[in-house]
């Protein structure tokens, strides 16, 4: 059994716990809109965040680090498959395994329920995101020209289907 490292007074030095992924609650649009609005050059509203908590085939999950919301991601059911609308991590928390904990925590939520597909849209300049998804099974499967209204940059489609030794 490993002992907590002693600091540089002799006192102990406590472990970081991780953030916790919870569903998200409608107090937290306020936090979720910060993070969005420090974000992304075309922010989503508040108005968008509350239609997606009432979802019903889907879920918006955050990130919580001590007590503070520090991401989230919104997945919505269309068509035959899970829509992964938008993953987005607070900056100051990035480069922490938060966005990869968020999909999974996504795809444990929602996979099978009813679809067991899920797609995404990322920015093709995005490359830290498309390492992400692909080491969780995303494959690229198209481009979507000019897709973000910003600055038109295309957007990389992928696509996770079932693992193929399930069942």
């Amino acid at each position: 059994m490993s002992r907590p490292q002693a600091g540089a007074r002799g006192g102990r030095v406590a472990r970081q716990r991780p953030p916790v992924v919870r569903r998200a609650r409608p107090d937290d649009i306020t936090e979720i809109l910060a993070i969005e609005n420090r974000s992304n050059p075309v922010p989503w509203s508040r108005q968008l965040f509350v239609k997606e908590l009432q979802r019903v085939e889907g879920a918006t999950l955050v990130a919580v680090d001590g007590g503070n919301v520090v991401g989230f991601i919104a997945c919505a059911g269309q068509g035959d498959s899970w829509h992964i609308l938008n993953v987005t991590v607070d900056p100051g928390h990035r480069r922490r395994g938060i966005g990869g904990m968020l999909v999974d925590g996504v795809i444990a939520a929602l996979d099978g329920r009813p679809y067991d597909r899920y797609t995404l849209e990322v920015r093709v300049s995005n490359d830290a995101a498309i390492r992400l998804y692909r080491a969780r099974g995303f494959v690229d499967c198209g481009v979507r020209p000019r897709y973000y209204s910003d600055n038109q940059e295309d957007a990389l489609i992928m696509w996770r289907d079932p693992r193929e030794d399930a069942g």
